[in-house]
């Protein structure tokens, strides 16, 4: 350790002095004197002067202009001779400061990571998500955040370490986040099992990439990929692959609402419909009839007999439009009143409603059906 010298205590009182000058021309002195003392390799400061000169930078860094503490910041974040008071700070500062800090600072250990993630804003937790080598338990603070774009972050760091917990929380939720599921199955060493769950709802594209990159045995493939293009080839509905897939889920219980509009928005009609209608228990026709017809209620009561969010059911609509007229061609009034319809539907009277073959057919209202 250097040891203290006269010149540099005398040096260091004058430091002191001058942060008692709250004015900000002198304060802008002050702060780049010690940012200077701090960077020159020439100076000859123990850790515990730095440490006293770091002190004062925190002291008086709310008065010192961004641009000023962006510029020290980023040329202290890959030093390793900066008090590590200074560097927590520094990485809890506005973004524009922190960013280089949390990027680049090798003097961060996981416990200031976690906390900044926890304290933070979005982008200081999308910072940490792109810094080499985290942690998994750093990883599992950002998964924590459930923020789509840290956990997009997150995953596209092939550097990070998360946890199998958090890669199996992650592929379920890309059932309905498909912007996880492409940087998922490309991560290193990605189990086994988790690129076998994520092929039951992945488009076809991404099955044939996990077929290709894992050893998997077909077998325990819900589809393996010459199964699904023999099918095609077949005329016969009772081999279709996306039948076969939608009986297999519904069997284990795995058919889900997030399922359904998973493969609407991949634009895999087929599976969808045949989804919709294992779901509500109706052949694929009487589907295709509220999907496409012109009175609007028959798929608000639907998607109400399912108990979709109003958002979800939103979503779909705007989504069945564009695919069944390439354009959006409903009016913003007919919008918002089947909005207005689906939000006033209770989940029994819609189920009844569903039931009645003469609503369906529309030859009946739904005011008619209860």
């Amino acid at each position: 350790m250097t040891a203290q010298s006269p010149d540099n205590i005398n040096q260091i009182l004058g430091l002191v002095e001058l942060a008692e000058d709250k004015s900000p021309t002198q304060r802008k002195f002050l702060y780049e004197k010690i940012g200077s003392f701090l960077l020159d390799d020439s100076e000859s400061f123990s850790m515990a002067e730095k440490e006293l000169m770091a002190d004062i930078l925190c002291r008086i860094t709310s008065d010192v202009e961004h641009s000023i503490r962006s510029h020290f910041a980023k040329h202290i974040a890959t030093r390793e001779d900066i008090p590590h008071d200074l560097i927590v700070f520094l990485a809890n500062d506005d973004i524009e400061i922190s960013l280089p800090i949390l990027r680049d600072c090798g003097l961060l250990d996981e416990t200031d990571l976690i906390e900044v993630v926890h304290t933070r804003s979005v982008q200081h937790q999308l910072a940490v998500a792109a810094r080499m080598n985290i942690s998994e338990q750093v990883s599992k603070a950002l998964c924590d955040t459930n923020n789509k774009d840290v956990c997009i972050q997150l995953l596209n760091n092939q550097t990070a370490n998360i946890a199998e917990p958090e890669l199996e929380f992650l592929a379920m939720e890309s059932q309905h986040i498909t912007a996880y599921q492409k940087p998922l199955l490309a991560r290193p060493f990605l189990p086994e099992q988790i690129a076998i769950k994520m092929y039951r709802w992945v488009s076809i594209a991404l099955r044939e990439y996990i077929t290709q990159n894992f050893k998997i045995d077909p077998s325990l493939l819900q589809i393996d990929t010459e199964e699904r293009e023999e099918t095609i080839r077949s005329i016969s509905s009772a081999n279709d692959p996306s039948q076969m897939l939608v009986d297999k889920l519904h069997k284990a219980g795995e058919l889900s609402n997030g399922f359904l509009l998973k493969s609407l928005r991949q634009g895999e009609i087929d599976l969808f419909e045949i989804s919709f209608a294992k779901l509500l228990d109706l052949t694929r026709n009487e589907v295709q009839k509220i999907l496409y017809g012109d009175d609007l209620q028959l798929l608000a009561v639907a998607c109400k007999m399912l108990e979709l969010e109003k958002v979800v059911f939103a979503t779909l609509i705007d989504l069945v439009d564009q695919i069944h007229h390439n354009t959006s061609k409903m009016s913003a009034e007919d919008r918002e009143e089947v909005l207005t319809f689906f939000t006033l539907l209770k989940p029994e009277a819609a189920a009844r409603a569903i039931q009645n073959k003469s609503f369906i057919n529309g030859d009946i209202r739904y005011y008619q059906t209860n």
